[in-house]
């Protein structure tokens, strides 16, 4: 912001020519550089049309594949618990004899490879019971007792018989293999389908056979590997060109990431804004991470409802169009160029009677505000020459005037410096006037001049509208011993002033009317006991003043009469005046007056401002 301040200011302090020339120069530049958004934002669509079309077809692809693989998978699971020879050998295998063990393992064995060994897919096949793993090991081994109490079991129990498949798990944390955790093996991630084996048979003679009541029904489970997943995503990622194209598979449930060639490892839970664009069966989105522009494209397969996606970063996906952007700049390029020179040729031939001007007024700035510049002709521009003219000669009689004015100012200063020579004079005569007193041994009349001279000091010595509250207070304590010698002390003061005040600015002598007010009518009818408190303090950010007295008080009336202006007071509308010029319109004097109670006089101000003020010689 604070640059395009900057910029726009640098516009309005160029010339005139310069301004015509950006002008035309930004009128036309803007008509190029349309056209040239509108082609590349075009190209940039189509492309990415293109791509999203090209991704969606491989995706589609891919799943269809893998949908067929798994499919087929299935279809042989679901033959396994009607093969007559498996339920033959489970039916007859004596688990608490080794060889009988043996022979039904091998037995098993042929059987999983007759159904799984040419299905590439078919990682490692067993079957578990809760005695015995049968099935080869050449791949890998299933530990019995690990299996049953793994989700896998479980699984396959609670579905009753119902093909299971299951996303991808760690083999070491699955079976509680916690050594295999140091080591690398290809086996360490696999997905995984499990199947309770309800067996039912035929034999050759049409006699159905089951499991006996009670035998133990044993689970087939099927591993796969996670690369199986990623199909033909890496032929695709290989020949797309696309340096940032990420993609993978998750579980639809719990988000769990299944197959990715992503930093995402197998069996994490998928990124948060992956997991949250996901929000139905297939679609293609825009989106935003960490500032980035992503096109995801995913579909959920039939057979098991897990997710494929592809995300490709929008730069990779526009990265065609360089080649574009390089032609579209060198057009623009030359344009500008051609611009700038017609733009320069037009304002220099528009601008000659703004220049003629400028030189004009170059020649006012020595002094010589007799110049005239002709007028040539009666468009805007000759109209602003006919009112420069009218301007160079109402400037000449200003000047004219101010130098009178200055020779007036001149004359009130010296005026002014003579003025301040009378206080001086009066306090050296009131100086006099005290050593006088005390030759005569009046030293109570001594110290009434003395106090009277220091408030006059302390009066002139302060130019400023504020002062210090503790100047303010000392000049208050003199002011007040005048008075009370003055009325033979009907009266007495109290204070109680917050020290953190004394250095603060209040008005010159803002608490004086209060005390004169009080004296004066207050005690008018008492011959003695008279009491003024003044208080200050701070409040809420407040800084409060309060004069009070025992006084006569003052009726209701009377006081909303001076409040509203109808009666002249002359001290008290000052004070509240200054207060709300130096502070607002928030604070001010607020004045309570019970009749025969008293006056009760509160002044709220604002902050405290500390005064750099010096307090006066006593």
């Amino acid at each position: 912001m604070r640059q395009v301040k900057y910029m726009y200011q640098k516009f309005l302090d160029s010339s005139f020519r310069t301004k015509l020339m950006l002008s035309y120069f930004l009128l036309s530049g803007f008509i190029v550089l349309i056209l040239g958004f509108v082609y590349f934002e075009t190209s940039a669509r189509n492309i990415t049309t293109n791509v999203t079309d090209s991704v969606t077809s491989v995706l589609r692809s891919n799943n269809q594949l893998l949908d067929n693989k798994l499919t087929a998978i299935q279809k042989t699971v679901d033959m396994i618990p009607i093969d007559h020879d498996l339920l033959q050998t489970i039916m007859n295998v004596d688990t608490t004899d080794s060889s009988s063990l043996l022979r039904a393992d091998r037995s098993i064995t042929k059987t999983l490879y007759r159904y799984f060994g040419n299905m590439e897919e078919v990682y490692a096949s067993q079957i578990m019971t809760q005695n015995y793993a049968y099935g080869s090991t050449d791949r890998m081994y299933i530990p019995v007792q690990p299996f049953y109490s793994s989700p896998l079991a479980t699984t396959a129990v609670e579905a009753e018989g119902a093909t299971q498949w299951i996303p991808a798990y760690s083999y070491a944390d699955t079976f509680h293999q916690q050594d295999l955790k140091r080591g690398s093996y290809e086996f360490s991630s696999l997905f995984a389908v499990v199947k309770q084996l309800h067996l039912t048979a035929l034999d050759d003679a049409g006699t159905f056979h089951t499991l006996p009541e009670g035998k133990e029904k044993p689970i087939l489970i099927l591993n796969f590997r996670p690369d199986l997943l990623k199909g033909g995503f890496e032929d695709y990622a290989a020949r797309s060109g696309f340096t940032h194209l990420s993609y993978g598979m998750i579980h639809d449930k719990n988000g769990m990431v299944m197959s990715s060639n992503g930093q995402q490892q197998v069996g994490e839970p998928v990124a948060d804004w992956l997991k949250d664009a996901i929000t139905s069966e297939q679609g293609m989105k825009m989106v935003n991470v960490k500032g980035q522009s992503i096109l995801l494209v995913y579909e959920a397969m039939k057979t098991t409802g897990w997710v494929s996606y592809i995300a490709i970063p929008m730069e990779d996906v526009l990265g065609h169009l360089s080649t574009i952007r390089t032609y579209t700049v060198f057009f623009l390029g030359f344009m500008m160029l051609v611009a700038v020179i017609l733009a320069y040729l037009l304002s220099v031939y528009i601008s000659k009677p703004i220049t003629d001007m400028k030189q004009a007024m170059k020649v006012m700035e020595k002094g010589h505000f007799d110049i005239r510049i002709p007028v040539r002709g009666y468009d805007e521009l000759g109209d602003l020459v006919i009112r420069f003219n009218q301007m160079n000669e109402k400037i000449k009689d200003l000047i004219e005037e101010n130098y009178k004015s200055r020779l007036r100012a001149k004359e009130s200063e010296l005026m002014a410096l003579n003025l301040q020579l009378n206080p001086h004079f009066l306090y050296n005569t009131l100086t006099t006037m005290y050593w006088i007193a005390l030759e005569h041994k009046q030293h109570e009349l001594g110290q009434l001049i003395i106090s009277l001279a220091e408030m006059l000091q302390i009066t002139t010595r302060t130019k400023n509208d504020t002062w210090s509250l503790e100047t303010d207070l000392n000049w208050l304590e003199k002011y007040i011993y005048i008075m009370q010698n003055r009325f033979e002390d009907k009266f007495t003061v109290e204070y109680d002033i917050d020290p953190i005040l004394l250095q603060m600015e209040v008005p010159k002598l803002f608490l004086q009317p209060f005390v004169e007010n009080s004296i004066i009518h207050g005690f008018a009818e008492m011959e003695s006991g008279g009491l003024i408190r003044i208080t200050a303090w701070i409040e809420k950010q407040l800084v409060c003043f309060k004069v009070e007295d025992n006084g006569l008080g003052i009726q209701e009336d009377h006081i909303r009469r001076i409040q509203a202006g109808e009666i002249r007071s002359t001290g008290i509308k000052n004070v509240d005046r200054r207060v709300r010029l130096l502070y607002g319109m928030d604070y001010g004097i607020t004045l309570h007056s019970p009749a025969g109670k008293g006056t009760f006089v509160l002044i709220r101000i604002g902050e405290i401002h500390r005064s750099n003020q010096m307090t006066p010689i006593q």
